[in-house]
């Protein structure tokens, strides 16, 4: 019954550390150049139009279908 006490203490422990390490290594950080700014502008453009208190029946006319299941 303590060694597996014991054991279960170690993987927590263990898992803390693999944590805590992971957070500090400044390559698991979101990188700002990995933004596509320019596909993010276009999609600013397309709704900046759309009026906030549309029926959302009325937006599926203005914008494109590109949710799942929308045909290609």
């Amino acid at each position: 019954m303590t060694s597996g006490l014991t054991l279960a203490a170690l993987a927590v422990v263990a898992a803390v550390v693999w944590l805590v390490a992971r957070m500090r290594d400044p390559e698991t950080e979101a990188d700002p150049d990995a933004i596509d700014h320019e596909l993010l502008d276009e999609a600013e453009r397309e709704v900046r139009d759309l009026d906030a208190f549309a029926d959302p029946e009325d937006a599926d006319d203005q914008l494109p279908d590109w949710g799942p299941g929308a045909p290609h």
